[in-house]
């Protein structure tokens, strides 16, 4: 296919086809900018500085339980609903995968959950590293109180283990809290067996065990 020389002048029906060519472009571009923009304020794109000035210290009504490890928040200041996942902490699953049923204490962790936090107005901590989990939920902890972070009184008051599988600011603390709790036989840890823990603990159970064995 012959190629224009560069000293070749456009014809008038090139110049036409080379205009039509750019306003639609121009315009493509445009509606693309648009409903970007529109698909970030639905919060469909989510990144790091978003949750830290929407959320960390600051106060947000609890709109609903979900179950003993997630809720869902809504700032006080006006803005959308967000699901939360309590950090530091893993409540027995209202729906287990390996039973098809509710886990041993999922009712009681999600009543409790409930009983302290529906409806009521919470002050939202961010982790310094990571703010969403793979299900783009937000990773927080939750206070009721200047003094009383709601995710260690699950653990303290035994109707959530400290999970183990990720690290935190205050990992050392909610292992601390599982102890007492255990020890104390407080809330699920009066009778819980080892099969009706969550698999990851399970694994972490037999994990320890051999270690001990091999010493």
């Amino acid at each position: 296919m012959p190629t224009r020389r560069a000293d070749r002048p456009y014809t008038v029906a090139q110049l036409i086809r080379r205009r039509r060519l750019l306003r639609w472009g121009a315009v493509a571009l445009l509606s693309l900018l648009g409903g970007s923009s529109l698909l970030d304020h639905r919060g469909t794109f989510r990144y790091r500085g978003d949750d830290w000035a929407n959320f960390d210290h600051r106060e947000c009504l609890v709109t609903n339980v979900i179950d003993g490890d997630t809720l869902v928040i809504r700032p006080s200041s006006g803005g959308l609903e967000t699901k939360v996942r309590l950090l530091g902490l893993d409540a027995p699953e209202e729906h287990d995968k390996r039973t098809g049923k509710p886990a041993y204490w999922a009712d009681r962790a999600t009543n409790y959950l409930r009983a302290r936090a529906g409806g009521k107005t919470v002050t939202v901590r961010l982790e310094p590293t990571q703010t969403r989990d793979k299900y783009r939920r937000l990773l927080a902890y939750l206070y009721v109180s200047d003094n009383e972070n709601l995710n260690l009184s699950l653990v303290h008051d035994g109707h959530a283990y400290a999970d183990r599988r990720f690290s935190h600011t205050l990992l050392t603390q909610f292992e601390e809290q599982e102890n007492d709790a255990r020890t104390k036989k407080r809330g699920l840890w009066k009778e819980v067996r080892d099969d009706q823990q969550p698999q990851w603990r399970q694994r972490w159970l037999s994990e320890m065990k051999a270690a001990k064995e091999r010493r």
